[in-house]
């Protein structure tokens, strides 16, 4: 089909308002669940400290625990009509090309939840920072601020361009392998592939520990290495290395939807 090799920006519109056509309710329901457990989930972490010594960072530990915990459980679940083989038949049918429905799937389960869960989570916090101070005055510290925290962290650790580009190509990486499993697998997605990584990550720890072994390395320091002079440089080298496998993680991503296309 002609649109399989193409991309139309009016196709794409048509898809993400098709699919909020079908979904508001289910979208709607999610959102103001997720606020209520959220609301309730804040209020229980400052009951539980008496409501006195809550701080900015207490509030960023609860959110970069649900950010990461929610949005792999979200990601995870990409593609979800390759679940049955009935909605898959449905959803290859639609009149859209495999870049459209692949582009539309990678904003609604990454870029989309990556720009509104901190935006959610603040609003959330701070209403209920507020709604708590009203009637127990003794919680002093009840707002919010993605800001002031940010710049306590980087007070800290003296964070530079590499550094913070390091940390989003790891977080990224994170929805990324999440997404590219559910491109994969049709049943159980996120656990398969959670069993796949940590298959890779054991036999690859395994690996270098049969070198060392084997080589005998363990008591062998290399001075003024070629490769990485120092710590600065080897953030260089991690942030490149993650950037290229996230890409090729979506690459995989990209060719299993053709390969069902075809």
């Amino acid at each position: 089909m002609e649109t399989n090799n193409s991309f139309s920006i009016q196709r794409f519109l048509l898809l993400c308002k098709q699919s909020f056509v079908i979904n508001k309710k289910m979208i709607g329901i999610s959102l103001g669940g997720f606020s209520g457990m959220l609301f309730l989930i804040l209020m229980g972490n400052q009951s539980g400290a008496h409501f006195s010594n809550w701080e900015n960072h207490d509030y960023l530990g609860t959110f970069v625990f649900l950010f990461f915990v929610l949005g792999i459980i979200y990601s995870g679940h990409s593609f979800p009509a390759f679940r049955s083989k009935e909605k898959s038949m449905a959803y290859l049918m639609l009149p859209a090309s495999a870049s459209e429905k692949f582009f539309f799937e990678l904003v609604t389960r990454i870029i989309v939840f990556i720009l509104l869960m901190p935006l959610l989570f603040w609003v959330i916090a701070n209403l209920e920072g507020s709604v708590v101070h009203y009637f127990v005055p003794e919680l002093k510290n009840y707002t919010f601020s993605f800001v002031e925290s940010w710049s306590e962290i980087n007070h800290q650790l003296h964070y530079d361009g590499w550094n913070i580009f390091a940390i989003v190509q790891g977080c990224l990486f994170v929805f990324i392998a999440a997404f590219a499993g559910a491109s994969h697998f049709s049943k159980s997605p996120l656990l398969k592939t959670m069993f796949a990584f940590s298959l890779i990550i054991a036999g690859y720890g395994f690996y270098v520990y049969l070198l060392i072994k084997g080589f005998d390395l363990n008591g062998i320091r290399v001075e003024n290495n070629f490769f990485i002079k120092d710590k600065d440089e080897a953030i260089v080298y991690i942030a490149i290395g993650a950037t290229a496998i996230n890409l090729c993680l979506l690459a995989i991503a990209w060719f299993k939807l053709k390969e069902k296309e075809a």
